[in-house]
């Protein structure tokens, strides 16, 4: 019993090193960025040419974070990238590059057949837990994409299914 409070603590410390939009703040340098958040699972420069970092709380978390950095290799902005209002910016023709670009890389991708595969994600809208599935073609361009509840979270049994 004794071990508990201790175990408490490390588990919530835990938590909270993976909580980017909290750790890292505007003015921060990209490589105290580094030491604190880790390796991100994508990195690149946007339009602008400043470079930014991403870091995913996916396949279970709700959010994909970019950190964007100025010339002076120092924090400008953290944001979530899996917002409903980025989400309707995707569009039918998009590169991978161009999805990545506005929701992120996605850690769960899938291979069909037919030779079309699937990025998902998991986010929140308003409150409702919900997965993106973004389909590509064979050329690496969105066919389409859509939205559904996650039945993981609003089915009886976590998958789908009649709940029997």
């Amino acid at each position: 019993m004794k071990f508990l409070p201790l175990a408490l603590c490390t588990t919530l410390a835990g938590c909270a090193a993976y909580d980017v939009s909290r750790m890292v703040t505007p003015g921060m340098a990209q490589g105290e960025v580094g030491a604190l958040a880790g390796k991100p699972i994508a990195e690149g420069r946007l339009a602008d040419n400043k470079a930014y970092w991403d870091y995913t709380r996916q396949p279970y978390g709700y959010a994909i974070y970019r950190v964007t950095f100025g010339p002076d290799e120092r924090v400008r902005e953290v944001r979530n990238l899996l917002t409903p209002e980025n989400i309707r910016r995707l569009q039918a023709g998009m590169t991978q590059a161009e999805v990545s670009g506005v929701v992120g890389l996605s850690p769960d991708q899938q291979a069909y057949a037919n030779g079309t595969h699937s990025w998902s994600y998991r986010y929140q809208d308003y409150g409702v837990v919900k997965l993106l599935h973004v389909i590509f073609d064979s050329g690496d361009r969105v066919l389409w994409y859509y939205s559904e509840w996650d039945p993981r979270v609003y089915s009886k049994k976590g998958g789908g299914g009649s709940g029997r």
